[in-house]
């Protein structure tokens, strides 16, 4: 036995588990991307016809998650899946917590 075979069969055994990890993880592509924000107040449309928020409330929190269908805007406005991940929740805390499991979940 050689060094050299030795160290030849690392190297390729190393780039079949590379491929492999790359090949799992393109098959675990998340497709959701939430994110936790401040709970936004005031909302009406601008100029353009899309929805902005005069304020943000600075206790309360909410998550956004537009591959779910939110489209912004008042929660009330967005379709059941959308307003159920929204909240509001009590703290920057638990919203980043609804975030990442909605995160892990899809």
């Amino acid at each position: 036995m050689t060094l050299g075979s030795d160290f030849s069969f690392g190297i390729r055994y190393g780039a079949l588990e590379a491929a492999a990890a790359v090949a799992k993880a393109d098959a675990e592509e998340h497709h959701h991307f939430p994110y936790a924000r401040r709970l936004r107040l005031g909302w009406r449309h601008d100029a353009d016809g899309r929805w902005t928020s005069e304020g943000e409330d600075e206790r309360r929190w909410e998550v956004f998650c537009a591959e779910c269908g939110d489209t912004d805007g008042p929660a009330e406005d967005q379709a059941e899946p959308a307003r159920h991940l929204r909240g509001p929740y009590s703290s920057e805390h638990r919203a980043k917590h609804v975030a990442k499991q909605h995160f892990d979940d899809n």
